[in-house]
């Protein structure tokens, strides 16, 4: 038999859920907001002790390299050899009086019979150069700074036989020392170089500058005056704007050479008697030669009113003393010339 069934219950009704509230909301993001204050302030903290440990080890580091340069200040001090030692091990073992040079700012550095270490004397004019701006590219020197800008040469004879002067002036060389003869070092003949004419016709004819020079071996004034009267009457007639040089040297070649054993002041009077006589003649006077020529076998501050074409191949000068042209190599190459070329860098604007 069939029960009667109860009735279901009411269905309820779903409640209304509520948002937070705004001091909810609130809190929550004071709550945010003090995390984040905190992650920051620990962040400063932690940078903070970085950058100090940074610092302090940058400052170990500042220390230690102080006393490392200490130490190696102490070790040069005790390994630093007395003079005359130091210049007997550089004579015992042949140094190069470059090398020798850079250790020194007070004194010139050449060879003669020995090594000389010779006083830098305060009454002689000093040059003003700047070797910073001394460029060495692919050998041919050039030199540009506020006050000089040095131009290229060679300095020729019969030793570099027929030159072609196109080629020269086109591979830059702007001017030509040439030499124009020579006197016997035995019998004291006159001689003129063989190749002097072509050679001032062809470097004339293809617009280099042309300066000459003598090679002396006169052993009083009146053979000098004898030498720079044959040298004026073969350049007659031709456009010398560059200096016209005196240039005696030591001949290695002949125990007997004539003017081998002259005296210092000997050869200054021979030096200025040939320069004086040019200078006559309205031509521009100069004297060639190397350190020790200069310093040692000339009377040097009797001759300071002419310029110095000064010989000494190295990467720069040593000389300190003023001078106007420098021969820097005899190992120079240059188009049109067979062989080796001396070369050559003028720093006197009025040539």
């Amino acid at each position: 038999m069939n029960q009667p069934q109860r009735p279901s219950p009411p269905a309820r009704r779903p409640q209304r859920r509520r948002g937070p509230s705004a001091s909810q909301i609130l809190s929550a993001l004071l709550g945010i907001a003090c995390v984040f204050l905190t992650v920051l302030t620990a962040v400063f903290i932690l940078k903070n002790l970085q950058l100090k440990s940074e610092l302090k080890k940058a400052e170990e580091r500042h220390d230690a390299a102080v006393a490392d340069l200490n130490r190696q200040l102490e070790d040069t001090i005790e390994s630093t050899i007395p003079f005359d030692e130091f210049k007997a091990y550089a004579g015992m073992y042949n140094v190069s009086t470059e090398f020798i040079q850079r250790f020194f700012d007070d004194v010139v550095v050449y060879k003669d019979d020995t090594i000389v270490y010779a006083p830098i004397d305060p009454e002689l004019p000093l040059h003003d150069y700047d070797w910073t701006y001394l460029d060495r590219t692919d050998g041919l020197y050039s030199y540009k700074d506020d006050k000089y800008t040095a131009k290229l040469g060679v300095d020729v004879s019969r030793f570099q036989n027929s030159i072609d002067w196109e080629a020269v002036g086109g591979d830059g060389i702007r001017f030509a020392m040439l030499r124009m003869g020579y006197r016997g070092y035995v019998d004291g003949t006159l001689m003129t170089d063989p190749c002097f004419k072509q050679n001032i016709e062809g470097a004339l004819a293809n617009g280099l500058q042309v300066g000459v020079y003598f090679f002396s071996q006169a052993v009083n004034a009146e053979e000098a005056v004898e030498e720079a009267e044959y040298l004026l009457e073969a350049i007659k007639g031709y456009d010398i704007v560059m200096p016209v040089v005196f240039d005696m040297e030591i001949v290695t070649e002949s125990a007997d050479a004539r003017a081998n054993t002259l005296s210092p002041a000997e050869r200054t009077v021979i030096a200025k008697a040939f320069c004086e006589r040019i200078a006559e003649a309205g031509y521009d006077p100069m004297i060639y030669g190397n350190t020790a020529w200069l310093l040692s076998k000339l009377e040097w501050k009797e001759l300071q009113e002419y310029p110095v074409w000064l010989a000494q191949y190295s990467r720069e000068p040593h000389f300190p003393y003023r001078f106007s042209m420098w021969q820097y190599t005899s190992a120079g190459k240059v188009n049109g010339i067979q062989g080796d070329v001396d070369l050559n860098l003028c720093f006197a604007s009025g040539w």
